[in-house]
């Protein structure tokens, strides 16, 4: 029954998530010049070049994860019994009780992403090329995040699957775009302060989209159902 409830929530969700995803693109080419848009694509090709080429750097995310769960945990005041990386069985974390966002926030919280923020805005900020480096390295570990969360998805971790896949994954969408512009902020001419207009604007764009998504249906569905 709890994965049934979490799944009707999570439609809508879903579809929200793919208006949003639709409009955030074009918003975050206005804040980005070429030249950066390219070093985050190479940013993200150098990540999946050494994630299906080289060797996936699997143990520095588990860490990532598990110590999100951990953290999380103890914000709820949750009992940690056992914290546990091995090479042989992978991460674990041991409580007393568990909750969504626990079970959902080292797939939602990029956590060396979040990490790489603190030092770029207080000491890298008069370096020169500092722009550029953050957002290839910040590109690079955001495509970490993705790929092995994608791969947590797609095996079904008891993570995905207490709340059920529909619900968590419209739920580390939504709070993985949202992280987007703000990890992407220290790289951009107007920085941290322009953050409150681009999400003014992005959901003004991702309500307009919605308006007009009834009639994207009806053009795409063939005459007769009409």
């Amino acid at each position: 029954m709890r994965v049934f409830l979490y799944s009707a929530i999570g439609i809508p969700l879903l579809i929200a998530d793919a208006v949003l995803l639709w409009t955030l693109p074009a918003r975050m080419a206005i804040r980005l010049t070429p030249t950066q848009g390219l070093i985050l694509l190479f940013g993200a090709l150098a990540y999946l070049c050494l994630h299906f080429l080289l060797r996936k750097p699997e143990r520095m995310y588990l860490w990532a994860h598990e110590f999100t769960h951990l953290f999380v945990a103890k914000l709820f005041l949750r009992n940690v019994h056992g914290f546990h990386i091995t090479s042989r069985s992978g991460g674990k974390v041991v409580i007393d009780r568990t909750n969504v966002a626990i079970d959902l926030a080292p797939y939602a919280v990029p956590l060396y992403n979040v990490v790489a923020l603190l030092p770029v805005t207080l000491v890298a900020r008069g370096t020169p090329y500092a722009r550029e480096i953050y957002l290839g390295a910040a590109a690079f570990l955001f495509a970490m995040h993705l790929g092995f969360s994608a791969e947590g998805f797609i095996d079904g971790q008891p993570d995905v699957r207490r709340s059920g896949r529909i619900f968590s994954l419209g739920i580390v969408l939504l709070l993985l775009m949202l992280w987007t512009p703000i990890l992407a902020a220290p790289g951009t001419h107007d920085g941290f302060s322009g953050l409150p207009v681009f999400y003014r604007e992005w959901l003004a764009n991702g309500m307009e989209a919605a308006r007009g998504l009834p009639e994207r249906i009806r053009s795409l569905l063939p005459h007769r159902f009409l």
